[in-house]
């Protein structure tokens, strides 16, 4: 199934999973407080970061919350997954 989605974040505080081959929408995450400014997608996992200040890391397939990770004291920017690392910027 890799790369079989295409994954997008959204002012409406949601990260959405796509169909990269039909265009259909595979799933809403939500749990976000905030506009979603970053996302990024590293294997099973989609990380997204919100203006809420947290980082979220999702499994792609279920949808399920992995972990919340907060510490930014201003809006999450910009993710990326380096390895086993999660990478964030904030204001």
């Amino acid at each position: 199934m890799a790369g079989a989605h295409v994954v997008s974040g959204s002012w409406d505080k949601t990260v959405r999973v796509w169909n990269k081959e039909t265009g259909e929408l595979v799933r809403t995450l939500e749990g976000h407080s905030g506009e979603v400014m970053s996302v990024a997608v590293a294997g099973a996992h989609v990380v997204s970061g919100s203006d809420d200040k947290t980082v979220r890391v999702w499994n792609k397939e279920t949808g399920e919350l992995v972990r919340s990770l907060e510490g930014h004291s201003g809006k999450v920017e910009s993710v990326a997954v380096a390895g086993a690392h999660v990478v964030s910027g904030s204001w």
